[in-house]
């Protein structure tokens, strides 16, 4: 079995690229590639944390590897994984196919280059159903924000701060992703399904298109 070995300085590493001065360094360990991010160190304090997964890392599992990996968590502002060694934060290199999965958070992150509104995009999308004729898929993000000046000499200006977007649900079909359908009409065109039928669905389930739990039900039901 294949071992993923995230910087661990007491194994043989080899250097991949290096540029002096530079605080971006690529290593090497058997056949997986990590690169070790030192985020620039910023000058002024920022409120929040842009974790979707919590401040604390935690154990995680990766197919077709040891299950003696480092403990992760999800930069939603950055769209990376960090692990730690020592006192210093690195990034997990992102392998296309790759899946995460958090046991105790119940979450699976996959790392993806897919086609959506257009566009090629790259990053980690949550799983959420997994199957070969729709899956579900979320993308979770997070933005820093201004904070609000003072408008007196007696209370001090606001810290920026991170803000959790809003989360964009998307069906994946043949590696090209459309947004989560709006109501019965979008869904039937989206997963081809007769509108009659679905819409039975719906009433009877009370689909609510805008809750997560209700969006996997629905694609469960025309997955069958």
């Amino acid at each position: 079995m294949k071992k993923i070995f995230l910087i661990v300085f007491g194994f043989t590493i080899s250097v991949v690229e290096a540029q002096a001065g530079s605080e971006n360094v690529s290593y090497s360990t058997e056949n997986i590639f990590m690169r070790a991010n030192r985020p620039t160190t910023k000058e002024y304090v920022i409120d929040g944390n842009p974790y979707t997964t919590g401040e604390k890392f935690n154990k995680v599992m990766i197919k077709g590897f040891s299950k003696d990996v480092q403990d992760l968590r999800y930069n939603a502002y950055e769209d990376e994984m960090e692990f730690k060694n020592g006192e210093e934060l690195f990034y997990v290199n992102k392998g296309t196919n790759i899946k995460i999965q958090f046991p105790d958070l119940k979450k699976t992150y996959e790392s993806l280059t897919y086609t959506y509104d257009g566009k090629s995009k790259s990053g980690y999308l949550v799983l959420l159903v997994d199957n070969p004729k729709f899956s579900l898929y979320k993308r979770e993000k997070m933005e820093l924000l201004k904070g609000e000046k003072s408008t007196n000499s007696y209370t001090k200006d606001a810290n920026d701060y991170y803000a959790k977007e809003t989360d964009l649900y998307l069906v994946a079909k043949d590696k090209k992703f459309s947004k989560f359908p709006k109501n019965v009409s979008e869904a039937s065109g989206i997963f081809s399904i007769d509108k009659k039928e679905l819409e039975t669905f719906v009433k009877s389930n009370k689909i609510n298109f805008n809750k997560e739990p209700d969006m996997i039900k629905l694609v469960e039901f025309v997955n069958k």
